[in-house]
């Protein structure tokens, strides 16, 4: 027994760093509670080994080891959760085999957390820890270790943030534990480096550093990276390069590096995605959320935890502050404030311009891809500067249709619709799969004709409308960042707007009808979301258009009145049952065992379930025949039971199921094993 070698090399012990330090030694304890590292449910529960006398010195709360499992020749990885002076099992206790590596990784906060919001969504706390712990890097480790103790820059920090500014006063309520939402500013902010910036970037990046000017930490959480660099940006221009930065775009040597810099016991500040809320940051004061009703801060991995539940958690746990901020409030946030639990920030935001170009403005109807109205005010921005374009959907056209009787052509492999990415060729918008032999099941026919104007296609006639302007693509092929101050017509998908230098001259929204056709639950929301940011990046003295739609969610957008409509919102899903009003979980597999998962919640008050119905096979998921899935709805109150008792069936189906995959190859699932995703944000769409 020792440490691992090779890849999985120890640290030597004359560099065991300062978590080593910090941690929670034996003390002559004899028994070690690990967490095996496995994604088995039936595993998720501690497992009490032996500390061995060689091993009792190095041996420290958090630390990655290696134990024997099932056999003294089989060993698994897991973490060492806590030591015990005695233990439960009546037999003799296997010895922990190694020490994978000396430092500390699992601290007993982040633990906390992830046992925490495991049980929460019905799922296993390794789960989360392999979203939090990135993979060793022997390398980084020893590097890291081998490095001088950093100064502590709060008090160098401390002098960027006047003690009058908001920023500072705001800081000071959320390091004593305040929970707070504000609905940023529009418009972009210069700073003295050159960079532009959203204006909600340099307020953060500000509140960030009063936090930690405070002598706490600071988690900075936002969906994409292009919201990370703006705040990357801000934080440099405001004297603090020094960030932990957790991206998924970082290579595996530099998130380990950063997750050991967070390590450290000195006060910090993390920027990151969605797994940014799990750093172990020391002394939290602070987290703080940009735009949470962003999709992309729901995990896709399970159990499937949203970055704003793992938040509230975690704030719970700690007493630090929580701030969400963006510019349209999400309905769960709108929920927390009408319940008192979080606090708006009533100082009133400042907004774009905002017209609407309803019929009366534009009596001569469409000249190409937009109204005449909307091209004048085109025109008239590209004279001094950018204009932004936003469209529903990416591609050339992105539905197509039989030439013969006009139906729909779906795919013939998955059943998704088919669209064309780009010119005469057709292809599925789930699958890719390309649709040249594609027949109608309708009418026989083969002949496919192009409906509707995707961001290419909208490129081309804009190209034709608007002769000798610059036209500029943004969309999820073709990204861009930002843009210069120089007149160009900047055609963008939602959430690929990019950022102007001084703001767009005009920003003009297009198809609000699709997008608020679009099957949803939160199709409203959702619109309003991608108009603000999109007006947003309006410059001062700008305007921003509204070229076509109408009803509830457009005037509430063109007068400025979202939260009146947020608030109309929750009291209808309140009266139907829908999220967030109350919480979902689906349960699906096959009709057996979703059966059995739903008697264990037979009796519950406040419980409801849909369904069971048949999951349509193929999809995006190619979703095999005969599954079903049901939608089990409960109110807040019963979360941690419905939660246990799912969790028993799902523990008893995964504990039943090995009789039953004898033949199949190692790690493949039953396809009709059972499956919980609790609070999924797209359980209701179509």
């Amino acid at each position: 027994m020792g440490a691992v070698d090779g890849d999985e090399g120890a640290v030597a012990p004359e560099r065991r760093g300062a978590a080593f330090a910090r941690a929670e030694g034996s003390n002559g304890r004899p028994v070690a509670r690990v967490l095996l590292d496995s994604s088995l449910p039936q595993l998720d529960h501690l497992f009490d080994y032996a500390v061995p006398a060689e091993l009792a010195d190095d041996l420290r709360v958090g630390q990655r080891v290696r134990v024997p499992f099932r056999s003294r020749d089989r060993r698994s990885f897991g973490y060492l959760i806590e030591f015990a002076e005695r233990s439960d099992f009546g037999g003799e206790l296997s010895p922990i085999a190694d020490i994978v590596s000396l430092v500390p990784q699992l601290t007993p906060e982040v633990w906390r957390l992830a046992r925490a919001v495991a049980d929460r969504a019905g799922g296993s706390a390794g789960d989360i820890l392999r979203l939090a712990i990135p993979n060793r890097q022997l390398r980084v480790e020893k590097k890291h270790l081998a490095a001088p103790a950093s100064e502590d820059s709060a008090q160098a920090t401390a002098n960027a943030i006047p003690d009058a500014s908001p920023e500072y006063q705001i800081a000071d309520e959320l390091v004593a534990g305040a929970r707070l939402a504000l609905t940023s500013s529009h418009g972009p902010e210069r700073l003295h480096t050159g960079e532009w910036v959203g204006s909600w970037a340099a307020q953060l990046a500000r509140l960030a550093i009063a936090v930690h000017a405070f002598g706490r930490s600071a988690i900075l959480v936002a969906p994409d990276y292009r919201d990370l660099d703006q705040l990357r940006d801000a934080l440099a221009a405001l004297g603090h390069p020094e960030i932990v930065r957790v991206d998924s775009r970082q290579s595996n040597a530099e998130r380990y590096a950063s997750f050991l810099r967070a390590l450290d016991p000195e006060p910090c500040i993390v920027l990151g995605n969605r797994s940014a809320v799990y750093a172990p940051a020391h002394e939290l004061g602070a987290i703080i959320m940009w735009d949470d009703g962003d999709p992309v801060l729901a995990e896709p991995l399970t159990p499937y935890v949203h970055a704003r539940d793992a938040a509230l958690v975690r704030a719970g746990q700690s007493g630090a502050g929580l701030f969400f901020a963006s510019h349209a409030r999400s309905s769960e946030v709108q929920r927390l404030v009408e319940l008192g639990y979080v606090r708006a920030q009533r100082n009133p935001p400042r907004r774009a311009r905002i017209v609407h170009a309803d019929a009366s403005m534009a009596p001569d109807a469409f000249a190409g891809r937009v109204p005449e109205f909307a091209a004048r005010t085109i025109r008239e921005g590209l004279r001094s500067g950018p204009v932004l374009v936003q469209v529903a959907t990416p591609g050339y056209a992105p539905v197509a249709v039989c030439g013969d009787c006009g139906d729909l052509a779906r795919c013939g492999a998955c059943g998704g619709p088919v669209g064309f990415r780009v010119v005469g060729r057709a292809s599925c918008r789930w699958c890719g799969e390309h649709a040249e032999a594609w027949r109608c099941p309708s009418c026989d026919g083969r002949r496919l004709e192009q409906r509707g104007m995707g961001s290419a296609r909208t490129v081309e006639q804009f190209e034709r409308q608007f002769e000798g302007a610059r036209v500029i693509l943004s969309d999820g092929e073709h990204p861009r960042e930002s843009v210069d101050a120089r007149p160009a017509l900047v055609v963008a998908t939602r959430g690929a707007e990019p950022l102007a230098a001084g703001g767009y001259r005009a920003v003009v929204l297009l198809d609000a009808e699709r997008l608020l056709s679009i099957e949803t639950l939160r199709a409203g929301e959702d619109c309003l979301r991608w108009w603000e940011n999109a007006a947003a990046l309006t410059a001062p003295d700008g305007i921003c258009l509204m070229a076509s739609g109408g009803g509830p969610v457009v005037r509430a957008f063109v007068t400025g009145r979202t939260e009146e409509w947020l608030h109309g919102e929750l009291r209808d899903r309140h009266a139907l049952r829908y999220p967030p009003a109350v919480r979902v979980a689906s349960v699906s597999g096959g009709p057996e065992e979703v059966d059995r998962a739903l008697q264990q919640l037979a009796g519950l008050p406040g419980v409801d379930h849909l369904g069971p119905t048949p999951i349509p096979p193929g999809g995006p998921a190619k979703t095999p025949a005969g599954l079903v899935r049901a939608i089990v709805r409960f109110d807040y109150g019963q979360g941690a039971e419905v939660a246990t008792r799912l969790r028993g069936a799902l523990v008893a189906d995964a504990a039943g199921s090995s009789s039953r995959t004898r033949g199949r190859a190692p790690g493949r699932a039953r396809p009709e094993a059972l499956r919980l995703r609790f609070d999924d944000r797209g359980v209701f769409d179509g």
